[in-house]
């Protein structure tokens, strides 16, 4: 039946509506006839590798009859906090203005496009995840190896002097001081990929378990954890053939001479072409093991060009006319890496040109190379993703 009701002249049809249509239910009709959003259920996932640091994933059942804007969120330790907005299409939760390894409750609401919104609707009570964890892994690059005299020995792994350093101080400085980053550095001079699966003997004679193991039980998989890899070059015999091409060009006394000396190395020495297959497999074998078994976010770093170092003063030994077949040598290597990098691990492109050690350290980066990559691997990091 239809009511005709007149107000200042206007028309107005009304429609009766049957008595159940006045109780309004939790999240129901509005005086104006909107309809509140309502949750039907929320979880709050655990850490994963896609995450950005001190982010997770929310999987929400919510419902509105026109159309939900936005989530919002608080936390609850004692007191509510904050509220926090979040996409609808991907919702997360960031734990910034938590504390770790304390106890929280989570509650969420949905906001609609005339900005009504839901009761709010508890997800989780337990406690928070414990601060990440970034794992530095590799070679003598990754390890901070420094050496000063040819008579004298290096050192395989200095921690502080490594990129991995200047990394974590530059991510820890994105985070709130309660959730700094621990930093672990397990890299050792001379290790190739296929030492990161069985492990192996660095240059200073030390012995070392697999890479890939250990950082299996350092990882924690309910927290963030991200594991930086620089390896490769030592799965060839490129140190050898670097030694032998400092030698030839010091003797060549030409242009020419030193061009056709890179040359050789490159194309007759080095036994990239025989040991790409392995590489490629090594490199599948590892990323995919970390991706699979732990919740770590897995970047892999490329290496730079000597070309133009100094290894001493006024002693340049792979001069600009070595540039075309060093960037063919890296192209190659890099090429073998990345055929066998997992596609969920990422590839981060450092400097071509990286400062270096002179004398007998050479061509390892100095400090100035270590901090310019740590800088490029932090800002990966800590990419919005």
């Amino acid at each position: 039946m239809k009511f005709v009701l007149v107000v200042f002249g206007a028309v107005v049809l009304l429609s009766a509506v049957p008595a159940i249509a006045h109780v309004r239910p939790a999240g129901g009709f509005l005086p104006d006839g909107d309809e509140r959003p309502q949750i039907h259920s929320a979880v709050l996932l655990g850490p994963k590798a896609h995450n950005n640091l001190l982010e997770a994933d929310l999987v929400i059942d919510a419902s509105d009859n026109d159309a939900i804007k936005r989530f919002e969120y608080r936390w609850n330790s004692a007191t509510f906090g904050s509220t926090h907005s979040t996409s609808v299409l991907d919702p997360t939760v960031d734990y910034s203005s938590t504390r770790p390894d304390t106890r929280y409750g989570l509650q969420i609401r949905a906001i609609d496009f005339h900005n009504n919104a839901s009761d709010w609707f508890p997800v989780w009570d337990g406690v928070t995840p414990g601060v990440p964890t970034i794992v530095v892994a590799g070679d003598s690059i990754a390890s901070g190896y420094t050496k000063r005299w040819f008579v004298s020995g290096g050192t395989c792994r200095d921690d502080a002097y490594s990129y991995g350093s200047a990394l974590v101080k530059q991510v820890n400085g994105t985070l709130p001081a309660q959730w700094e980053a621990v930093y672990v550095n397990i890299a050792w001079a001379g290790a190739g990929v296929g030492n990161m699966l069985s492990g192996g003997t660095d240059s200073c004679g030390a012995r070392h378990s697999a890479q890939v193991g250990q950082i299996l039980d350092l990882v924690d998989n309910s927290t963030w954890n991200v594991v930086v890899i620089t390896a490769g070059i030592n799965s060839t015999n490129w140190t050898d053939v670097v030694v032998g091409l400092t030698r030839d060009t010091a003797f060549s006394f030409t242009e020419a001479g030193d061009r056709a000396a890179c040359d050789l190395a490159v194309s007759e020495k080095w036994n990239i072409r025989r040991k790409r297959g392995a590489i490629t497999n090594s490199t599948r074998e590892i990323t995919r093991t970390l991706l699979d078994t732990t919740n770590a976010r897995v970047i892999w770093t490329s290496y730079y060009d000597i070309t133009g170092s100094q290894i001493a003063p006024q002693w340049t030994p792979v001069g600009s006319e070595c540039s075309q077949y060093m960037a063919e040598a890296l192209a190659e290597l890099h090429g073998a890496l990345q055929s066998g990098l997992d596609p969920r691990a990422d590839w981060v492109d450092i400097d071509w040109n990286v400062a270096t050690q002179t004398w007998a350290g050479w061509p390892h980066p100095n400090a100035a190379g270590q901090q310019s990559i740590g800088l490029i691997v932090a800002a990966e990091v800590t990419r919005s993703r």
